[in-house]
């Protein structure tokens, strides 16, 4: 199985949506749709014979709650830092609607 047909099953499956609703213990609407697009970009940037053998070891569910608790709850994580500080830092303008949740 390559990278691409191992990523394609997992969005499928909604594997990664499914973890971050657990983790995040909410329904995804607004920065957690973004959480789930970062993992997936991740999971498309790290190294293909790296992502191949831990899907064959059967760790890829262990792996990809790792990067998500890394992302979601580290406060030097990238996501963090992009998305729920900047959020939290940010008032909305009178008169526009609010994000799409």
């Amino acid at each position: 199985m390559t990278k691409r047909e191992i990523i394609e099953r997992l969005a499928a499956e909604k594997t990664v949506e499914q973890m971050v609703e657990n983790i995040a213990r909410r329904h995804i609407t607004g920065d957690l749709k973004d959480l789930c697009q970062m993992i997936y970009l991740f999971l498309l940037e790290y190294d293909e014979a790296k992502l191949v053998d831990i899907w064959e070891k059967g760790a890829i569910g262990f792996f990809i709650v790792r990067i998500i608790k890394n992302q979601y709850c580290l406060p030097s994580s990238r996501f963090l830092r992009a998305y729920r500080v900047f959020g939290r830092r940010t008032v909305p303008i009178e008169g526009h609607d609010q994000a799409d949740e």
